[in-house]
Parts: structure tokens; sequence; C-alpha cells
């Protein structure tokens, strides 16, 4: 379907198009008037105030990846981050270069292709990049204090428990957070601190431990063994497990039984 997409009606938020293959919407209509749109390469993006009813040609192919956040949300987060509010996000033009955006688009768009990969804490984990990087890059508000010292030992202890009494369900970066009494945003820096690495990575190799302690003590099938370790199916097990292990859980069954 080629023209104009529909008008929507005006609302308190912004959106981010991050092209992941050129060309780009070559023409731009906000508050009713035409904006010139410069080239778009990859590796740019293009911040979109939704107050001003934006309206893009649709006259060519193309893809892209669209971050929606709206101003309650800015809000909220930064409440919770413990910085001060911002009234809106510039950019100096239509198409700016913006690296940071676009590994963020690759990265979810690349977990998005991979049953199993976008997990509630990987989401929230790129959501709360994205809202850092927004906020400094086209907020103008000063980054939060990074967290200092870690978890304290009450804290990683939960947070541990909770992962591990969740491997078969979904946990988001919220719940382990609120587990420990923190901030989301203060929360994922401090247990990477802590740990070395992020909650989803952390969740991803309790996941395959569960799995090997399986592989090796139960006559499992590999997918009841995948269901029971909480993976999406037995190809995302397959996958996990042999990135972790340089084996196929088959062939580190055959290896290992006991």
């Amino acid at each position: 379907m080629r023209g104009r997409s529909l008008a929507v009606p005006p609302e308190e938020a912004f959106a981010f198009h991050v092209p992941m293959a050129v060309p780009f919407f070559s023409n731009l209509w906000t508050a009713g008037r035409r904006r010139e749109v410069p080239d778009m390469r990859l590796g740019d993006a293009q911040l979109v105030d939704l107050r001003d009813n934006p309206v893009v040609s649709l006259d060519i192919p193309f893809d892209t990846l669209r971050f929606y956040i709206p101003q309650i949300a800015l809000d909220e987060m930064a409440n919770e981050a413990g910085i001060r509010r911002v009234k809106g996000l510039y950019a100096p033009s239509f198409g700016v270069r913006d690296l940071v955006m676009f590994g963020l688009a690759q990265a979810l768009a690349g977990a998005m292709d991979e049953p199993g990969e976008a997990t509630a804490m990987f989401s929230d984990c790129i959501a709360l990049a994205f809202f850092a990087h927004i906020m400094r890059a086209y907020g103008g508000a000063l980054a939060e204090e990074r967290a200092r010292g870690g978890l304290a030992p009450w804290q990683l202890r939960r947070a541990r428990e909770f992962i591990n009494a969740n491997l078969t369900a979904d946990p988001s970066i919220a719940e382990l957070a609120n587990e420990c009494r923190l901030s989301s945003s203060y929360f994922v820096r401090a247990f990477k601190q802590a740990t070395g690495i992020s909650p989803h990575r952390w969740l991803m190799k309790r996941r395959v431990e569960r799995a090997k302690e399986l592989l090796q003590d139960s006559g499992l099938g590999l997918a009841d063994v995948a269901q029971a370790c909480g993976f999406a199916d037995q190809s995302h097990f397959t996958h996990v497990f042999s990135r972790s292990e340089g084996y196929s859980p088959g062939r580190w069954r055959r290896l290992h039984r006991i």
C-alpha cells in the first residue's frame, strides 16, 4: 500500500525510528508541514515528537525498528532513577547519527528472531539501556550515580533464590529489583557489579546448570529437560547449551552420564 501513513491523534509521547536497512522514509509531515528528511544511513536514528501528529510517505519499501516512549513513562523512570524530570526529548535535526540506538535495535531485533532469547529480563535490560541513553543524549539529564559496592549479601542471596525458584518462568527485572527493594536501573548495575554478568546471563547460566544435572542424573528426554529448565523449546535449549558448554546436550550427556 502506497501513499501517506494515516494521521493519529497527537499525544504526549516520542518515537525513535531506527533504519535496519536503507532507503528509509524520504518525506515527513509534522503539524501539517512538510519536513525535509536527510538521506538516512544505517546507524542513524530519527526522533519524532508525537504531539506534532507526524505523517510519513510510504512510497518506498522500508525496514525499521520503532521505539515508543510516552512522557509519563519518562517521568516515572526518572523518578525511580532519582534524576530530574525532563520536559521533552530534542534532536538537532531529523535523522542523527546514533550508534547506541542502532546497537540496541540490532540486539532487540536479533533476540526477537531467536525463540526464547527475548525474555522479559532481556527486554527489561534493553528498555533500561534505552532510557538511560535517551535521557542523556536527547533529554540533557545527567547520568544516574553508579551503584557502589554491588548488592548487599542478603540482596544477592535473595536475587539468586528468586531466579532459582523461577527457572521455568520468565522473571522480569522489576520483580527481581522488588525482591531486593531497589529500583530496576540500580539493581541491574549493582547485580552486574556483584556477579560480573547481567541478570539475564545469570538466568541462562542457571538454566544450563540445572539442565546438566538432569542430563546426568535423570532419564528425561531432551525436550523434557528443555521444558523443565525454562527453555522455549528443544532448539533453543540446544543453542544455549552448546554455546555455553561447547557440546550439544546429547553429546554432553554421553560424555558425562554416570
